[in-house]
């Protein structure tokens, strides 16, 4: 047998966890001055609390296994059991709103890809039970405070709301199962096209690039080859669905061919998400919904014009909805930025934007970070309101987000954070002969209780290797105990940085180390 790591999983070294450790405690300070308290559900729970809301199909996305209570699975995120406590009376709502936050491990099913893990680090909060405009600012402040903390630069913000896609939904009667399956089609889109913007940022395109490409593309050709099969397009989608065979040949193009394709494809992209919906339909439970065109162009213009900066986007998606609902959403987001500029928290609004967990029913943003390229990602979440009550429990909002942190720790030694070195000194205690190895390990013992980060040399080595030894590990002070020192009651004290050692008593240790 092969003895080797599951793949999607990987071994964290000591020097690993140091950074993590050092994101950990930054975040969990963060989150505890912004006065949230933490959680910690277990970590696995029943499958049909995840299935409850995503249906059956989400099982292929899990691990899964079954005991004799009845099928459980690893938990992919943690906001569905702190919704479970919520119901289960386990959380009192009495004084609201209810700060939470958790830092742990969950788990995914899915194909490895780089900085996204089987096995993976999550820290995020709640804030259940105010629906305020302020609560969306906080939780956008709070983890952009968590950035600036740990170090991170050179991050955007940008922010969008469902809550605007949705209003104008219902105006004309769009269920919300429907609702749900165009958010989903736009947020794997703005995933491709996120992607496909990382590329654009490239001055040169490997192998791996192109074949990302090739593929991508050639998606996109076939559903366009498909949909012009379809009778009484209008002209004008027609026209937008025209091939672009540059994708046959695109290892003869240059570079600024090739993103002359890629800006082509996203134009593509988006116009044929509404093609879809309008002429193939959108499948749901009772059978499918094919969307007016005229809905399809007011969100096609949503797609490609309502992205930028935020006054501009604002005025622009004013003159674009005219029911009320959709402007009082407007009116909201408009407040927020405000709250956000106050702060010197600075943002990009993009209203074409859908999160791709479907109970998003507001204002959402991410947290991207270019270093990363197409996996940019690290911080996403939004507003709540109806989750807890689609879980069995009272009808209370919520907003909340999540960091991953793995892709953090990636950014982090991408742009060259430096990680504070620990205050207290390491030291290494060696006797200088094997009948000294009991008086060492009591003196290193010592040290310890005096809250000195020591270790006692417990193999058989001379003290020229031990010295080396000390140097490759960065410790900074050796105690060398030898018998003449040891009758006196004292040991010679070793400084491994400024290359020089001094006799001190051993009741002094701690006082001469600093």
């Amino acid at each position: 047998m092969k003895v080797k790591a599951p793949r999607g999983t990987r071994d964290l070294l000591p020097d690993d966890l140091v950074k993590y450790r050092f994101v950990e405690k930054i975040l969990r300070n963060t989150f505890e001055i912004f006065g949230y308290r933490e959680v910690q559900p277990p970590i696995f729970e029943f499958f049909n609390l995840f299935a409850l809301r995503s249906g059956d199909e989400i099982r292929n996305t899990m691990f899964t296994f079954e005991t004799g209570e009845g099928e459980m699975a690893l938990r992919p995120e943690m906001t569905a059991s702190i919704c479970r406590m919520i119901v289960e009376g386990k959380i009192s709502l009495s004084l609201k709103p209810i700060r939470l936050y958790y830092i742990g491990r969950c788990f995914r099913y899915e194909e490895p890809q780089a900085g996204r893990y089987r096995e993976f680090w999550q820290a995020g909060i709640e804030l259940i039970g105010a629906k305020e405009v302020e609560a969306d600012a906080e939780v956008m402040i709070l983890a952009d405070e968590c950035l600036r903390r740990i170090g991170i630069k050179n991050y955007e913000l940008i922010v969008g709301d469902v809550g605007i896609l949705r209003r104008y939904l219902e105006a004309y009667e769009v269920g919300y199962e429907v609702q749900n399956k165009i958010l989903s089609d736009i947020d794997h889109a703005q995933s491709t096209i996120n992607k496909f913007n990382a590329l654009l940022l490239k001055e040169e395109f490997n192998k791996n690039d192109l074949l990302f490409l090739k593929r991508a593309i050639y998606n996109i050709e076939s559903e366009k080859r498909i949909l012009r099969m379809k009778e009484n397009i209008e002209n004008e989608m027609l026209s937008a669905l025209k091939p672009d065979t540059r994708v046959y040949r695109i290892e003869k193009l240059d570079n600024e061919e090739i993103k002359d394709l890629i800006k082509y494809e996203i134009d593509s992209l988006k116009k044929l998400l509404v093609a879809r919906w309008c002429y193939r339909g959108v499948k749901i439970s009772d059978g499918v919904y094919k969307m007016p065109y005229d809905i399809g162009k007011t969100l096609l213009r949503v797609l490609e014009n309502l992205e930028g900066e935020p006054q501009e986007v604002i005025e622009r998606a004013r003159e674009l909805f005219k029911v009320e609902t959709v402007l009082e959403e407007i009116n909201r987001i408009e407040e927020l930025v405000d709250l956000l500029r106050s702060s010197g928290v600075v943002m990009r609004l993009n209203l074409g934007m859908a999160r791709g967990l479907e109970y998003y029913t507001g204002i959402i943003f991410e947290f991207h970070i270019r270093e990363l390229g197409a996996q940019s990602q690290v911080c996403g979440g939004g507003r709540y309101d109806n989750l807890v009550k689609e879980f069995g429990g009272p009808d209370i909002p919520a907003a909340g987000f999540a960091f991953g942190l793995d892709r953090l720790v990636i950014a982090m030694d991408l742009q060259g954070v430096k990680i504070p070195e620990e205050s207290k000194p390491s030291v290494l205690v060696v006797p200088v002969n094997d009948s000294l190895k009991r008086q060492a390990f009591m003196i290193s013992l010592m040290l310890r209780r005096k809250g000195i980060k020591s270790e006692s040399s417990l193999i058989k080595e001379k003290l020229r290797k031990a010295l080396s030894r000390a140097n490759k590990m960065g410790i900074r002070y050796v105690v060398i105990v030898g018998p003449k020192e040891l009758n006196e009651n004292k040991v010679i004290l070793r400084d491994m940085v400024r290359r020089e050692q001094k006799i001190v008593p051993i009741d002094s240790l701690d006082e001469v180390i600093v």
